[in-house]
């Protein structure tokens, strides 16, 4: 089956529809930038939007190509984005992956700037094979790929983070044992591909505002009636392991 062709269930018909009229019609607006994407990222790893912004700002400032973040002593570029949080990690995972770049484009005989050759190679792979690709460079998960193909390229790629994960399984839009990495193959399934913007941001704010880990507010849940963590439907029938 083509994403193209994916017919949505019933239920999951249901929960779109109820996320789009709690929420509001949800528009991506893509940088195509799928060099910077990757990088801040990964300075957003385990640490606010805020500070991970301030660290990406001071990073561009203080070095304007990617390819001198690359060749940089590793202790400076850690200087740079000291505000964002674990920068020794950072610096260290984000020159891992400019130099694999390199290395990729330098035996493929290209001498393109690295955001164009990285910008390349995903465009000349279909979504997930580009996401699979994404997830080849080093230190680089599914959640961090799938971010930079929806947000940064607008492919229909379904990041999974701690709300969307908690918001489907209680849904049971996949099964309790799915893991949030595991949930992304089963996304890419399930969901139309103009869905999956939606989809994700509709989740993660009913995530922070209603479907708490702890104390979820059930009883103003806009979803009450397709929820399986209250039983207002079966699981058995609703859930994709």
């Amino acid at each position: 089956m083509t994403a193209t062709s994916i017919i949505p269930s019933l239920h999951l018909t249901s929960v779109y529809e109820l996320l789009i009229d709690t929420y509001g019609e949800m528009h991506n607006d893509p940088d195509y930038d799928p060099m910077g994407g990757l990088v801040g990222t990964i300075l957003s790893q385990h640490t606010s939007d805020i500070n991970s912004g301030r660290a990406y700002r001071q990073l561009i400032q203080a070095f304007p190509s990617w390819e001198e973040v690359r060749d940089v002593p590793t202790h400076m570029l850690a200087e740079a984005i000291r505000c964002g949080g674990l920068a020794n990690v950072k610096a260290q995972r984000i020159q891992d992956v400019l130099n694999t770049l390199t290395t990729q484009q330098k035996e493929s005989g290209g001498n393109k700037s690295l955001p164009e050759y990285l910008y390349g190679e995903i465009e000349k792979r279909s979504p997930e094979e580009a996401w699979r690709y994404l997830r080849t460079l080093p230190g680089v998960g599914p959640k961090t790929a799938a971010c930079v193909m929806l947000f940064d390229m607008n492919r229909a790629i379904m990041p999974v983070d701690t709300h969307v994960h908690r918001v489907s399984k209680r849904l049971g839009l996949i099964g309790p044992k799915v893991s949030a990495d595991q949930a992304h193959t089963v996304f890419a399934k399930i969901a139309p591909p103009d869905w999956v913007y939606g989809l994700h941001v509709g989740m993660i704010r009913h995530g922070r505002q209603v479907c708490h880990s702890q104390k979820p507010k059930c009883g103003q849940c806009p979803l009450y009636a397709q929820c399986a963590y209250v039983g207002s439907v079966n699981p058995q029938e609703t859930e994709i392991s």
